[in-house]
């Protein structure tokens, strides 16, 4: 009599069910992984947003010393909060002339910034902005006409740019209505990190973030 041996009919491998199971557990596990390598990532970008904010303080102070405690003023940026890179022509507007205002054009005019650096683009800021190859505003404020003004360490000098659109190239402004963005319009680089919100550098040097 041939005995049949029971192990030698054990089935090898997984049931489908089993298989579910397996997925349903690495899709959860994947679930709870992904939020904190996006707060990584966003955290990481926001150092490098501050690190480009804590370079133009630097570089403002060198002008500052360099101009007998004066900064770049209004009548120096173009009267206007965010501009073009350098050379950009607004888009759809055939009066348009090169870029030639602002705060990266005085800079990298004097090479205090050398320029095609990068450092000019944040990059938590949406792709449509990154196109204008400068993703940061700028005070115009008038303090700035005064030399060696007080109060540095609460007075805004550059931000990441939400509340404008591009002044329009080649021109010295102000720009009137439509070039400041409604504030339902307005969208803040720094959206996955703890609270919407943005990086702003004070005359002083120093940077801090703004939660909104």
């Amino acid at each position: 009599m041939v005995r049949t041996n029971n192990c030698n009919n054990r089935r090898v491998g997984f049931t489908i069910v089993e298989l579910l199971v397996v997925i349903a557990i690495i899709g959860v596990l994947l679930g709870l992984l992904l939020p904190a390598v996006q707060l990584s990532r966003e955290g990481a970008r926001i150092t490098s947003c501050s690190n480009n904010l804590r370079q133009f303080g630097l570089t403002t102070h060198q002008y500052r010393e360099l101009n007998n405690g004066f900064f770049p003023n209004s009548r120096i940026t173009g009267g206007y909060a965010y501009r073009l890179a350098p050379g950009m022509k607004t888009i759809g507007d055939p009066g348009a002339l090169p870029e030639s205002y602002g705060l990266q054009a005085v800079f990298e005019e004097k090479r205090f910034i050398e320029a095609g650096s990068g450092i000019w683009i944040c990059p938590s800021q949406p792709d449509y902005m990154q196109l204008y190859r400068n993703t940061y505003a700028f005070s115009t404020a008038p303090k700035l006409d005064e030399r060696n003004p007080e109060d540095q360490d609460t007075n805004p000098w550059v931000w990441d740019n939400f509340n404008f659109k591009p002044g329009l190239s080649g021109f010295r402004g102000p720009f009137g209505q439509g070039y400041t963005l409604p504030k339902a319009e307005q969208v803040y680089p720094h959206q996955s990190w703890k609270q919407d919100g943005y990086n702003l550098l004070y005359l002083d040097g120093h940077v801090e973030y703004k939660s909104l």
